[in-house]
């Protein structure tokens, strides 16, 4: 058995970026686990997560995500580092598969079990193929199902501020397991729609400043990675690199850069743990109309997580805990975010 992507790309990543940490759709750590193998029966597999989890968010850009209260209402300043808003979410994920054994064929819809251990939650439905020795194809529809609201002008101050929805929605290709190597290419495209995006209005900003702050567009991520054995797979070890293009309609929330990251697991016994790790560095189009400069910035990740099988003689079952610390230092204090996050839960394969 194997658990797959903590790409905690929390898998998520506040803005649009910082919520695709959390949601965490895409930037953050590298795979944890290789995409499942396909089964060589014919018949329904997946898996059920059941947890709750803790966690710290700095964010002046985010409001909620599933409901939950992520950011705070009212800011008094522009110039300082968001201030901490702690809340308690739960931590679900399932995935619905269906394996057809004489075409080494499988659909699924859900959370794929690789990205659900990286806390990316966002829907998907799809289908897997296996090509011989050239590997497994992988392509899928995303849709985020949670609703997540961000703040329609971010830069009121002095009263509340605005929720809008924000919708992101796309798709996924993978080559996994590449002429029987560890080798994987994976690249997923999104188009990121902001209900009311009105950011700067409050600010009496010009048109054309208005238009640089625009956070509709598209988002686009390229990653290859590779997966070391070592000692019958006790040891596993996935560096990787992708290239990151927030191509948004606004030119001063634009951004492109390049992430780096690292995965180790280490099984004994019945425990698998994992640490990730990850570093990215962005780049931003143009300078900010509100702040006269740009908001480049840095990212940092580290998460830890362990995964106890078989808890209480349940056969198919994993009592997981584990904890995530992300940071962004950006050029511009406002940008600032981080996370924190502690969560357990219950993980049944079938």
């Amino acid at each position: 058995m194997t658990i797959v992507d903590i790409n905690i790309d929390w898998p998520m990543r506040f803005s649009m970026r910082y919520l695709s940490f959390l949601v965490f759709s895409t930037t953050m750590v590298s795979s944890a686990y290789a995409m499942k193998p396909i089964p060589p029966q014919s018949g329904f597999s997946g898996f059920i997560n059941l947890g709750a989890g803790v966690t710290s968010v700095e964010s002046n850009t985010l409001a909620k995500f599933g409901g939950v209260d992520l950011g705070n209402k009212s800011i008094d300043t522009l110039t300082s580092s968001p201030d901490s808003e702690t809340s308690g979410l739960p931590v679900l994920g399932l995935e619905i598969a269906y394996t057809f054994a004489s075409t080494r064929t499988q659909i699924f819809f859900g959370n794929q079990l690789e990205d659900y251990i990286r806390f990316d939650f966002a829907a998907r439905a799809g289908v897997r193929q296996e090509i011989g020795n050239a590997g497994v194809i992988g392509v899928s529809f995303l849709q985020t199902p949670l609703a997540t609201e961000m703040w329609e002008d971010p830069f009121v101050t002095g009263t509340n501020r605005t929720n809008t929805d924000r919708t992101s929605n796309g798709y996924r290709l993978i080559w996994d397991k590449i002429y029987g190597t560890g080798l994987e290419l994976r690249y997923s495209a999104r188009e990121v729609d902001i209900d009311k995006e009105r950011s700067g209005e409050d600010l009496g900003l010009s048109a054309a400043d208005r238009a640089l702050l625009d956070r509709n567009g598209d988002r686009n991520r390229f990653s290859v990675q590779y997966t070391f054995n070592r000692d019958e797979n006790k040891h596993r070890i996935t560096p990787a690199i992708a290239y990151i293009d927030q191509d948004l309609d606004g030119d001063a929330v634009a951004y492109d850069g390049l992430s780096f990251n690292v995965n180790y697991i280490y099984s004994v016994n019945r425990w698998k743990f994992v640490t990730n790790a990850s570093y990215a560095t962005l780049e931003y189009d143009e300078a900010n109309p509100v702040y006269s400069k740009k908001a480049d910035s840095n990212r940092y990740g580290l998460s830890f997580t362990a995964f106890y099988n078989k808890p209480f003689g349940w056969e198919g079952w994993l009592a997981n805990a584990g904890v995530v610390w992300f940071e962004e230092d950006s050029d511009i204090n406002f940008y600032d975010s981080s996370v924190n996050l502690a969560s357990i839960g219950m993980l049944y394969l079938f």
